[in-house]
């Protein structure tokens, strides 16, 4: 057991180390890109950016425009927002458009795990 988490850690570390090379705007889809890691404590967070040693990670985030939401953390996510309910696949990724409020969880997510907010003004 301790080894499969082992290996999911490392795996996430370099699906991050990726993403982040190509953090920033994505020229197809005209959408920010925002990126849902695992971290402990709390489990899933957005990824901001930073360096090795300074990475920023955060509950929160206010975009304008459409955002593409990947998911690199450890389980689907369930987006609630206006437009209804979504889910977002381990290593898949959603483009929200509509304006408002977007709630983030996990799907069998423990109590104490964090609840992102997304909002799209």
């Amino acid at each position: 057991m301790r080894k499969l988490i082992f290996i999911a850690m490392l795996l996430t570390a370099g699906l991050l180390l990726a993403a982040s090379a190509n953090a920033g705007r994505t020229s197809a889809a005209g959408a920010t890109k925002l990126i849902v890691a695992m971290r402990d404590p709390g489990c899933h967070w957005f990824y901001l950016g930073g360096g090795s040693g300074h990475r920023q990670y955060a509950k929160t985030a206010v975009r304008t425009g459409a955002v593409k939401l990947v998911n690199l953390d450890e389980n689907t996510l369930i987006v609630k927002g206006p437009g209804g309910v979504k889910h977002d696949k381990v290593g898949a990724s959603l483009t929200l458009k509509a304006k408002g409020v977007y709630k983030i969880t996990m799907v069998k997510q423990a109590p104490d795990d964090n609840h992102l907010k997304l909002t799209i003004k």
